[in-house]
């Protein structure tokens, strides 16, 4: 047999090796091929079949949580609104619990006074700086002329007297009549009289004269009734001295004194008489 020469066996080798690497090049694309249809069925599947089923289901599962998250907000408004409603409630009893506390402890400090206790039963818009209508009349002991004091201090005058009811003309009134006879304390520890004349609504202050003008009065010292005007005793806190006015002469013209701090809100009251409790 003949043998193969130089450039045979070059060949030969050549010859070889390009069929090895056809070999393996139509393997490689046999196996893309079958990879290529595997992704194929896998994506007409998931696109026809699963991805409209899984968003349906997700569609109905946010609908289902938006129906319940707007129960929940309804609820919870609920429960908002009857907190504040409750809230509401309990800061009114207290009040009341609070204004009738320090009532009491008015009552209590003062046996030697005819004091009758009753509340508030009308106060009209119209007439809310002038009058009220408390629920204890000539039956209970409540006479003309008598004191009226909140749980701070004095708010007015008994001027009519039914047989369970009573007219009480407040001090802010611009109808008040009587003057009111005071009295101030001084920082010497004595005290200086005199009489509130009216009520100033521009101020919100009563006015005031003094008996003696020539007295040492700041703003800051407490005026008390004197006893001395009226059917009710002395030392029922009226208000505080805010201003002092001065004549040419240096000599006092004008107190103005600030009412109690609770005029404008009081549910309670306290009729107070010279005499004893009641």
């Amino acid at each position: 047999m003949r043998r193969l020469n130089h450039l045979q066996r070059v060949l030969a080798i050549l010859i070889v090796i390009v069929l090895g690497i056809g070999t393996c090049m139509i393997g490689l694309r046999q196996q893309a091929l079958s990879n290529m249809g595997y992704s194929a069925w896998t994506y007409i599947q998931y696109g026809l079949i699963e991805y409209p089923i899984t968003s349906l289901a997700n569609v109905f599962n946010d609908v289902a949580n938006l129906w319940h998250q707007q129960d929940d907000n309804e609820y919870l408004k609920q429960e908002l609104a009857e907190q504040k409603s409750y809230k509401t409630l309990y800061e009114e009893e207290s009040n009341k619990n609070e204004e009738l506390e320090k009532l009491l402890d008015v009552k209590n400090s003062n046996s030697s006074m005819k004091m009758i206790s009753c509340s508030v039963i009308r106060r009209s818009s119209e007439t809310w700086n002038q009058s009220i209508t408390i629920s204890a009349g000539s039956s209970q002991g409540v006479k003309v002329g008598m004191l009226v004091q909140s749980s701070e201090g004095m708010i007015g005058l008994v001027t009519k007297t039914q047989v369970n009811t009573s007219t009480v003309e407040l001090l802010t009134s611009e109808n008040l009549v009587n003057d009111i006879a005071v009295k101030v304390s001084l920082q010497d520890g004595s005290t200086v009289e005199g009489v509130i004349q009216s009520y100033d609504p521009d101020r919100n202050e009563y006015s005031m004269s003094l008996f003696n003008n020539d007295a040492t009065v700041t703003s800051g010292q407490a005026v008390a009734t004197s006893g001395q005007g009226g059917n009710y005793p002395s030392g029922i806190f009226v208000g505080t001295v805010t201003e002092v006015e001065r004549d040419d002469s240096s000599i006092i013209s004008t107190v103005y004194v600030k009412p109690v701090s609770n005029m404008q809100s009081f549910k309670y009251v306290m009729v107070v008489g010279n005499g004893d409790a009641s």
